[in-house]
């Protein structure tokens, strides 16, 4: 069989419980439900480290963040990293990148120059991160800067659209990524019309909303201000929803419908307001819990799976689809038997972790940590390996109970325990973070991005 084109679309941010195909009652999701309907619904795919920078680099990369290097916000990739794009480009696929890339490092607005920061994609329509949605830009692949009138995500849409168009009579498959800004805040950039589909005072609060909503002591939401970042958040959604269903139809339209693998995620989920939190980087459902929706028409893929799954997996497994494989080791698994066999195992458990607190959770004073989530039981540890997080998801999905020190959860606790003490030990050690980036040499690009953003240095001394 002929291999599929790709298109890989992702957002930033964007929880997996906020969608129609997975139970929300409020947002309205059309397009995205009828595809789930149609395809594969993921109901278990986690992020392994829930901030943008450290889960972009994974998503390309089939490697955890120690191993491409963007362990934290705004370090850029190691270069030399072996990405999707790569593998694909060999295969004689035509590859593209359309979107929010935050793998450059800093300044934000950088334009990406061609090479190896690109990470092998040809063609290239990107903002390295602008969270400005009505007031945008993208860089092409000769770095010549075009402003974007309007919401961002139509624009790159449309983008897509016409790389799709142009590439349809190729005697070469196409592989697509398209990344959009939001969800991610700022919430009410987005045009009014979108707003106006939820009312604030509406909108219903999840049982493990805790008001005040605390971003740092500085910053802190009422009820009021939560609803109003609620509603911008269902707004997006919907926006999104609306340009997801322009690409399927541009899809149908170009004959292509068929044989193309079609994949929607995000790079990690939102707390909003979930146990008084903003923001991600927290071992939390909101915050590692991501949507993956799956079609691949000529194969026939249809149904729900509960196998677990990571970003970390998503790359080796289009590759499998295609009858890939990356030549290099990585950290992800082909699960692309998943894709055509229910029954398919998936792996026991999925390892996370948020390496260095940085930039929000260093705002809201939270620990950097290494964790385990599994059918069952989310467990973590802070970076120096003390006990901190343990929860029985059967009886309490929405971790309302940590018994981490309670008689119930011993047993769970020390078996999980040394299951994850086995997977640091593979894939990194319980070092604080002003110890492990310089352990791993990333010491002067850590400090230059804490510069950037007037945040505490680490001292060279520090190790």
């Amino acid at each position: 069989m002929a291999r599929p084109n790709i298109l890989f679309v992702f957002s930033d941010q964007h929880r997996w419980s906020d969608l129609g195909c997975y139970g929300h009652q409020e947002v309205k999701s059309p397009h995205f439900d009828a595809f789930a309907e149609d395809g594969v619904c993921f109901d278990n795919c986690l992020s392994n480290c829930p901030l943008c920078v450290p889960a972009r680099g994974t998503l390309l990369t089939g490697q955890l963040p120690l191993k491409h290097g963007a362990i934290g916000n705004d370090l850029p990739i190691r270069p030399e990293t072996t990405s999707v794009a790569d593998v694909l480009n060999l295969a004689g696929y035509h590859t593209g990148y359309v979107g929010k890339w935050h793998l450059a490092g800093i300044p934000r607005d950088q334009a990406v120059l061609p090479g190896r920061g690109r990470l092998g994609f040809n063609e290239w329509k990107v903002a390295n991160c602008s969270h400005d949605y009505m007031n945008s830009y993208f860089d092409d692949e000769d770095c010549r800067r075009h402003p974007i009138e309007g919401y961002e995500p139509t624009t790159q849409t449309d983008l897509a659209i016409d790389f799709i168009k142009r590439n349809r009579n190729q005697e070469e498959p196409w592989a697509l990524w398209l990344s959009w800004g939001p969800p991610h805040d700022p919430y009410r950039a987005i045009p009014q019309p979108w707003l106006d589909l939820y009312p604030a005072d509406k909108l219903s609060l999840a049982p493990n909303v805790r008001l005040p909503v605390t971003k740092n002591p500085q910053n802190i939401w009422d009820e009021a201000q939560l609803r109003q970042a609620m509603q911008g958040y269902y707004a997006h959604i919907s926006a999104l929803d609306a340009e997801f269903g322009r690409i399927l139809q541009c899809l149908e339209q170009t004959g292509q419908e068929s044989q193309t693998l079609v994949v929607y995620t995000s790079d990690h989920g939102d707390m909003l307001g979930s146990h008084g939190c903003r923001d991600k980087q927290l071992p939390y459902e909101e915050s590692i819990h991501v949507p993956l929706l799956m079609r691949w028409p000529a194969q026939g893929l249809r149904g729900r799976r509960q196998q677990l799954i990571g970003l970390a997996d998503l790359a080796p497994t289009l590759l499998g689809a295609a009858g890939l494989a990356f030549p290099n080791a990585i950290d992800g698994q082909d699960l692309s038997s998943l894709l055509t066999d229910s029954t398919a195992p998936g792996p026991d458990q999925i390892y996370l972790m948020d390496y260095t607190a940085c930039h929000q959770s260093f705002d809201r004073g939270t620990p950097a940590w290494r964790a385990i989530r599994t059918q069952d039981h989310l467990f973590a540890k802070t970076s120096d390996g003390s006990p901190w997080l343990f929860f029985d998801l059967k009886k309490d999905p929405l971790q309302l109970s940590n018994l981490i020190d309670r008689p119930e959860g011993a047993q769970d606790v020390r078996s999980l325990g040394r299951t994850l003490d086995t997977l640091v030990e593979k894939h990194d050690a319980y070092y604080d973070p002003d110890v492990l980036i310089p352990w791993c040499g990333l010491l002067e690009p850590w400090n230059e991005s804490q510069r950037e953003f007037n945040l505490p240095e680490i001292s060279a001394s520090a190790h």
